[in-house]
């Protein structure tokens, strides 16, 4: 007996074998996470090719700084997994301690012989070859701390005129006093844009929010001019050609870089700046290097990148209020708007619209604790958009 094997026609066929659910298949879980591993891998690729150069000089191995970053990339990963089965009532009972723990990180920074001092800057602290950079950290526990107080003072917020914020205000201004006590004069502006866009999302009243706008821009300004390194700086900003083979050698040659760029780069590897002529060509500028090698295409590919991670991390934010989740939904927002800023102030700066910052970009500049907690702050949205999706069927977490 012979087994007839029928072809099957199209109308048998499931209709997704065909033509794909992006409905379905593209949530946004898998739209961050691609996002992420998008910009994760353009890093580890960027790390390799721009610091070479460098590890060679410096350590005599040219896969010193790669290596150290797939480590980091690594942890990184662990940690968002670990932080994706964390509770979030378990980041909301725990967030006093964690800003407390930042708290005693700021502090120890700033004593002589326990923090480190690069550059000028007092900001990491270093053990047993472990390098932390505390700032990272307290960003982060500030806005843990803020989507809790949000909600917990809601109506005063959105009702008074500023004493729903006056003891969220405390917490702000000693965080910002020792991170430009460092001096980490970036991440100050990088925590204040987040907390202004959880304040505007939290629904303070508009001219509350624009008082503090100003308020904000005027104390940047000020701060700006505080430190003559900070007005060279600028004035390095203004005029990047006046000098560049002094105050503005690393914008001039960040500058160089993207012209050398062209459309299509010229070539992974290939890049001529990393070899040292821009400095910080694998943390603070690596962007610059990645433009330089894969053009203004491949940039167009980046930013891309963080505009699908930026748009799920809304989402969730946005899901999580829809279920009434909003202590969850405050935190997405602003752990979104540190990314989002930073990545906007990193890029800012190496295409020349932004004085000098000493920023990473996130999930791709060589660093092990932006890039721990970023993967974190991952982690912890995934964790979210599952709460949501059960509280959305019905269910407990």
């Amino acid at each position: 007996m012979k087994l007839a094997l029928k072809r099957p026609s199209l109308t048998q066929i499931p209709r997704h074998w065909l033509v794909p659910n992006w409905q379905q298949e593209f949530t946004v879980r898998r739209l961050l996470m691609l996002a992420a591993a998008i910009l994760a891998s353009i890093g580890v690729i960027m790390v390799a090719s721009a610091s070479m150069g460098i590890a060679s000089a410096d350590f005599n191995n040219p896969f010193y700084f790669f290596i150290r970053h797939l480590i980091y990339v690594l942890m990184g990963v662990t940690a968002a997994t670990v932080a994706a089965q964390i509770p979030m009532h378990f980041w909301q009972r725990w967030s006093w301690y964690i800003l407390i723990i930042s708290f005693v990180l700021l502090i120890l920074v700033l004593i002589p012989g326990i923090g480190r001092r690069i550059n000028g800057s007092a900001r990491w602290l270093g053990a047993a070859g472990i390098t932390i950079q505390p700032s990272e950290i307290g960003k982060f526990a500030v806005v843990l701390f803020m989507s809790g107080y949000l909600v917990r003072r809601q109506e005063a917020v959105r009702t008074t005129y500023f004493t729903g914020l006056l003891r969220a205000g405390i917490i702000i201004g000693l965080t910002i006093a020792l991170f430009m006590a460092e001096p980490d004069f970036g991440a100050s502006l990088v925590l204040m844009s987040a907390i202004l866009g959880m304040l505007f999302l939290g629904g303070a009243p508009l001219a509350q929010f624009g008082l503090l706008f100003a308020g904000v821009v005027g104390g940047a300004i000020a701060l700006a001019f505080s430190a003559d390194y900070r007005v060279k700086r600028l004035m390095s900003f203004w005029e990047p050609w006046d000098d560049a083979y002094g105050t503005d050698y690393q914008l001039s040659q960040s500058l160089i870089a993207f012209g050398r760029g062209d459309w299509f780069g010229v070539g992974l590897g290939h890049s001529v700046q990393k070899l040292f002529y821009l400095p910080e060509a694998h943390t603070d500028f690596v962007f610059a290097i990645y433009a330089e090698e894969f053009g203004l295409v491949g940039v167009f590919v980046l930013l891309i990148a963080f505009f699908m991670l930026v748009q799920a991390g809304v989402r969730i934010g946005r899901n999580a209020a829809a279920v009434g989740k909003l202590q969850e939904s405050y935190l997405a927002y602003g752990m979104i708007f540190l990314m989002l800023m930073q990545a906007i102030i990193n890029i800012s700066v190496c295409t020349g619209l932004f004085p000098t910052k000493g920023l990473t970009l996130p999930f791709i500049s060589y660093g092990g604790s932006s890039l721990v907690v970023v993967f974190t702050m991952l982690g912890i949205l995934l964790r979210i958009d599952a709460e949501t999706t059960i509280a959305k069927q019905g269910g407990t977490p």
